[in-house]
C-alpha cells in the first residue's frame, strides 16, 4: 500500500486536485491510499470522491484571501488565523512519516507544507501565471523557485505554456500538459429548451459573497431580457455546500419573488436558481455573466465567451476582475463604471458579442491557449504513479 497525500488551498485547487486524484484511482493497478488536505474549505470536492479528509480545516472570513489585503489579514487574525496556521504546520509534521508522496496543489502554501513533510513531492502550480508578469520573467519568486528544485520536489506542472517556459529558463523542471481545470466537465445532467439563447450565472463558490453576486448580476437580467427578440433562458449555477435559501433570501431583498425553490421572478424575468447543475450550465450557456474565479476560467477554456462585473469581495473586486481579464484575455468582458448604468452596458455587450461570429470564433480560440484542453489530469497522473515503485504502474500508457 502506497500513501499519497494531497495538499489544496482553495476552491479551484481543491478541484485540480480531486481530478488527478481521480485518475491516480481509476490508473493504478495495486492498493494505493489517498489523503486529502484542503487547507481552505471544507473539502466536498474530495468527499464526492470517496477520498478521505486529513483533518477538519477551518473557513475563515477572507476565504482564503489572507493577504490580499490588510482588512482581510485582520478579519483572518481575529478568527484564529495564528492558531490554525500553527495547527496545519503540526499536523502536516505528524503525517511525515505516513505519506509516501505528497501533492501540493496551488501556491507557496501548499508548497510549502509538502517541504515540510520531508517526503518526496511534486507540485502543481494552477494558481500563478506568467500572463501576469512583464515577457521573460517568472512569476515565481526565488524562494519559491528554490521549493521546486530537486531531489525533493520531483517535478513541477504549471497552468499554461508560457510559465512553464519561464520556469525552465531558471533550470526548474517543469511541464506543461494541459490545465487539470478543464478535467471532469463532462456532464449526464437534464437538458435544458434549446430553442432561444441560455445566460449562465456563476456567482462563485464563497458564502455570503455569492449571495452578493447573485444579486448583482440580478439587477441586469430584466434588461437583458426586455432587449431580446427570442426566448431567454437564465440559470445560475449555486454551489452545493451553500444550499439555495440564503440566496432566495438574498434575491426577495432585491425584489424579487420566489415562484419556487428553484426559481425567481420580477417583471416577467425568470432566473433558475439550481445546485449540482454546475457542468451543465457550463457546457449548454451560450455567454455566462460571472463573478467567479475558477468557474470562469473554466467557461473560458470551454470557449464561452464571459461578461463580468466587479464585486464587493473579498475574492471578486475590481482589482481581481482586472487581473482575470489579464489572464483571461478577450474571452472576458469587463464592464465597469456607475451601477445605475450596469445593466444596459452588460445587456450591450452581451447581445453584441452573441451577434459577432468573428469574435465568438477568436473567444473560442483564445480560450484553448490560455487554459488547455482536458487531460492533463490523467497524464500527471500517470507520471505520478511513476514515480512509486513498478508494482504500482499498470501496463504501458500513451504520454504526449
Amino acid at each position: 500500500m502506497h500513501r499519497i497525500l494531497l495538499i489544496s488551498d482553495g476552491h479551484g485547487e481543491d478541484w485540480v486536485a480531486a481530478q488527478i486524484a481521480h485518475h491516480l484511482q481509476r490508473l493504478s493497478h495495486a492498493p494505493i491510499e489517498l489523503l486529502a488536505l484542503p487547507m481552505v474549505g471544507e473539502g466536498h470536492t474530495f468527499e464526492r470522491l470517496g477520498i478521505p479528509i486529513a483533518l477538519k480545516t477551518r473557513v475563515l472570513p477572507s476565504g482564503g484571501f489572507t493577504f490580499k489585503s490588510s482588512r482581510h489579514l485582520w478579519l483572518d487574525l481575529r478568527a484564529g488565523l495564528t492558531s490554525y496556521g500553527s495547527h496545519l504546520v503540526h499536523s502536516v509534521r505528524s503525517m511525515a512519516s505516513w505519506a509516501d508522496l505528497v501533492i501540493a496543489v496551488g501556491d507557496i502554501l501548499p508548497l510549502g507544507l509538502a517541504w515540510m513533510t520531508g517526503s518526496p513531492y511534486l507540485f502543481v502550480g494552477c494558481t500563478k501565471s506568467d500572463y501576469y508578469t512583464p515577457p521573460g520573467r517568472s512569476c515565481y519568486f526565488l524562494w519559491e523557485r528554490v521549493l521546486m528544485m530537486p531531489p525533493r520536489c520531483l517535478h513541477t506542472f504549471t497552468r499554461d505554456g508560457i510559465t512553464c517556459r519561464n520556469l525552465r529558463r531558471h533550470r526548474v523542471p517543469a511541464s506543461y500538459w494541459g490545465n487539470p481545470m478543464m478535467d471532469g466537465l463532462d456532464t449526464t445532467e437534464s437538458q435544458v429548451p434549446n430553442e432561444g439563447t441560455f445566460i449562465g450565472l456563476l456567482p462563485g463558490s464563497r458564502s455570503e459573497e455569492a449571495q452578493r453576486n447573485l444579486v448583482d448580476m440580478l439587477a441586469c437580467l430584466p434588461t437583458i431580457h426586455a432587449q431580446s427578440s427570442d426566448p431567454i433562458h437564465f440559470e445560475a449555477a449555486i454551489s452545493t455546500g451553500l444550499g439555495l435559501q440564503s440566496f432566495h433570501q438574498a434575491a426577495q431583498g432585491a425584489g424579487w419573488q420566489s415562484l419556487s425553490d428553484h426559481l425567481l421572478v420580477q417583471d416577467g424575468t425568470l432566473v433558475h436558481l439550481r445546485t449540482g447543475n454546475f457542468n451543465a450550465v457550463l457546457l449548454q450557456a451560450d455567454a455566462l455573466l460571472a463573478m467567479a474565479g475558477t468557474a470562469t476560467e473554466q467557461a473560458v477554456g470551454l470557449g464561452k465567451p464571459v461578461v463580468t462585473i466587479p464585486g464587493r469581495g473579498p475574492q471578486f473586486t475590481q482589482r481581481f476582475a482586472q487581473l482575470q481579464c489579464q489572464l483571461l484575455g478577450e474571452s472576458v468582458i469587463l464592464i465597469e463604471g456607475e451601477l445605475a448604468e450596469r445593466p444596459q452596458a452588460v445587456t450591450n455587450a452581451l447581445w453584441s458579442v452573441l451577434g459577432n461570429s468573428d469574435q465568438l470564433r477568436e473567444i473560442r480560440r483564445n480560450g484553448h491557449e490560455r487554459m488547455g484542453v482536458p487531460g492533463a489530469a490523467h497524464q500527471i497522473a500517470d507520471y505520478i504513479l511513476e514515480q512509486l515503485p513498478q508494482p504500482v504502474r499498470g501496463g504501458p500508457r500513451s504520454r504526449s
